[in-house]
Order: C-alpha cells, then structure tokens, then sequence
C-alpha cells in the first residue's frame, strides 16, 4: 500500500507498485489496469496522483493508453546499447524474441549527388540498394534500406538472399563476415523520430502515421572508405536504445 507519511510524492510511489506488478507478472502484456476511479479507491489517492503515475508509466514505456478502452500492459520493448554494435539475432535473442528476417528486395541506381558523397564514389556510378524486414516473434519491427557501392552491393544481396531462403535471421552488418577483404571499423549514426509513409507502414504491418524512430548509419571499412549507407525504421514503441556514458567532466560550482 501507500503511504502518505513518506517523502516519496505518492505518484511515485504508485507508479513504482504498478511497475513491480508489470515486472512480476501480476500484470501481464496486454493486460487492462484498473480505470482512474478504481485506482483512486484501491490507493485512497486523488485523480491527480493517478494520472502522474500513469504518464510516468507511459513516458517509460511499460504502458499505452487506448482512446475509449483504458491503460494497458505494453509489450516488452527491444533495448539495444549504443555502445557496441550487437547482432540483430543476437539483440532479439536476448530478450526471449525468436528473430527474422526477410529479403524484400534489390535494385541497381545511379548515385545521386547524396550517396555519392555519403559512399565517396563518382557521381551517376552504380549502387545496389538492398531492403530487408527485420521480425521479432513473426511481427515486424525495423524496416531496412541499406546503399552499397556495387562491387561490395551485388555480394551483400547474394549473401542476404541466401540466408533469407534458408530462414536464418540476420541485417546487414552479419553479412561483413562473409565478404573478403571488407572488415567494418567504424560507422556513424543519426537518430531521428519520425512518422510512418504509406509504404513503410504496409511493411511493418502499422497504419501511417505511426512513431517511428529512424537510425542512419554509414559503415566504414578498416582503411576509412565508407561501404554502406543505411536507413533503418524501427517502430517507436518495441524499440529503445540506451547509452551509458562515463561522467569524467563534471564541474563543481
């Protein structure tokens, strides 16, 4: 129960009841919580106290809110540190989720003054763009489109295909391994959110619209020469990423 002698302000304390119930399986996926009222009378708190510790709980991702139906259990996110690069596989795996992936398809473009820059290649020169649905537990969760110069391009999609028909889940960067003379030593990425096209919500099975969170990426190989250019749309609410940073700066005033 609460308590109001505590320090700790009581949405505080309520959110924390609730979200040991989600992490102890009181309250399972999909589950509705109680309604505001319920929650007031179970607690003897305010309407105000509910609704705090219910934003706290959405902010964090344990719950969503359904226009007209209540609060409900939100599935478990994907959390993946930005630290160290982890295998897609490897990241699902993790977290209990049976990985997927599958090869949409590929096609040969003259570079734009864009990738031309992005990939250091002449302009107009060939780029294979590879796109790939990444699935956890059979639903989608990122959606890839991947720029390769062509000699590096026509590899990745043979591999890609490959792996596909053969059911073994995997993204890009797995696929490095199997390339000669080609070793990932550095890649830098973007983060933006955004909102779901018309395309990418057919493919990640969501109506437009829907929160998106987009990771641009371009791969550099051991020698500095960038050999990828990637755009990944993950769907907002199964996917988080996390930093740990060491705190060597800080000033005393």
């Amino acid at each position: 129960m609460l308590s109001h002698e505590k320090a700790i302000p009581l949405y505080l304390q309520l959110k924390e009841l609730l979200k040991e119930q989600i992490k102890n399986g009181m309250l399972q996926p999909n589950d509705r919580l109680p309604s505001e009222n319920e929650l007031c009378k179970l607690y003897n708190v305010s309407r105000i106290t509910v609704r705090q510790a219910l934003a706290e709980l959405v902010n964090e991702g344990l719950v969503y809110r359904s226009h007209g139906k209540g609060t409900f259990v939100a599935n478990p996110r994907v959390e993946q540190e930005l630290i160290t690069v982890t295998p897609f596989d490897e990241t699902l795996r993790r977290k209990g989720i049976k990985p997927s992936t599958v090869f949409l398809s590929h096609s040969l473009l003259p570079a734009d003054f864009n990738l031309a820059t992005l990939l250091a290649i002449p302009l107009e020169t060939n780029t294979v763009h590879l796109r790939l649905l990444g699935l956890g537990d059979g639903e989608p969760l990122v959606l890839y489109n991947s720029y390769f110069p062509e000699s590096i391009g026509s590899q990745m999609v043979e591999l890609a295909r490959d792996k596909a028909r053969k059911g073994k889940s995997f993204s890009t960067y797995d696929l490095y391994n199997e390339i000669s003379g080609v070793t990932p030593s550095m890649l830098t990425q973007s983060f933006e959110a955004i909102v779901a096209d018309k395309e990418a919500a057919k493919m990640l099975d969501i109506k437009p619209g829907h929160p998106l969170l987009q990771v641009t990426t371009v791969v550099y190989t051991v020698e500095g020469r960038p050999t990828e250019y990637r755009i990944a749309a993950y769907r907002g609410e199964k996917y988080r990423f996390h930093i740990t940073r060491p705190a060597n700066h800080f000033v005393n005033d």
